[in-house]
């Protein structure tokens, strides 16, 4: 039976391609819509992670209309603010309990613990709490996760970091994520692509959960469980 990590670079994979479709569109991401080629290794990646999916969405030619339609649901929206924002903070469910300062220095903290920090050069320059950032930290774990050879206490200990942010924060992420579509964005533009790539992503997570619950409860039956703490203090730069 083939185990998580090795699986763990089409995870990886799957996380990149997944933040890739969130992050602002250039023409050769365009390009890859258009000739299908992203789907197909969405479906790839997906399938080799052992969370098969049906996803089928084909886009038109005219990048310029695509990409005005990502600045108005994400960037400018109808009054200078987006319709749906992919920043965790911006959503009332979930800044509810706590400000925006706090909810921003959660995300931090967990990308500093394992050794990341914002991107603060060039045009992409988002918040630690955006869609993007979140997936992107989840690929570098995961990879990081197949690279640590025959080490189970290792592997195991990426696994449960992959898992808890997922739980602690993704996850409800994705599915305000996914309600903010359905009420605030019908009917505009390409929105059916970003929709489905939300939904799809939230499907991915709870199939990625299950996978965690299910492998970490074993090990911690048979008592080998990665500790994280260590595995956080590595030089993960190499």
């Amino acid at each position: 039976m083939t185990t998580l990590a090795e699986v763990a670079e089409s995870r990886s994979q799957l996380f990149q391609l997944l933040a890739l479709g969130f992050t602002h569109p250039v023409e050769a991401f365009h390009r890859v819509l258009v000739d299908d080629s992203y789907r197909q290794a969405l479906v790839s990646a997906a399938s080799v992670s052992r969370c098969p999916i049906n996803f089928s969405h084909r886009e038109t030619d005219d990048f310029a209309e695509f990409e005005s339609d990502f600045i108005l649901l994400f960037q400018m929206g109808r009054r200078g603010k987006p319709l749906v924002s992919l920043n965790a903070a911006d959503h009332a469910d979930i800044a509810s309990e706590r400000g925006r300062p706090e909810v921003l220095l959660e995300y931090s903290g967990w990308y500093r613990h394992f050794g990341l920090r914002a991107n603060q050069e060039g045009e992409t320059n988002e918040l630690p709490d955006h869609l993007v950032c979140q997936l992107e930290f989840l690929a570098w774990l995961a990879h990081l996760e197949a690279g640590a050879g025959d080490e189970p206490e290792m592997q195991q200990g990426y696994q449960r970091a992959q898992r808890d942010f997922l739980k602690r924060h993704l996850q409800a992420f994705l599915e305000s994520l996914v309600t903010s579509f359905q009420q605030r964005a019908s009917g505009e533009g390409h929105e059916p692509l970003y929709r489905s790539l939300a939904a799809l992503s939230l499907e991915l997570t709870d199939c990625m959960l299950e996978q965690f619950d299910t492998a970490l409860a074993e090990s911690d039956r048979s008592g080998n469980g990665g500790d994280v703490q260590q595995i956080a203090a590595v030089n993960l730069w190499g």
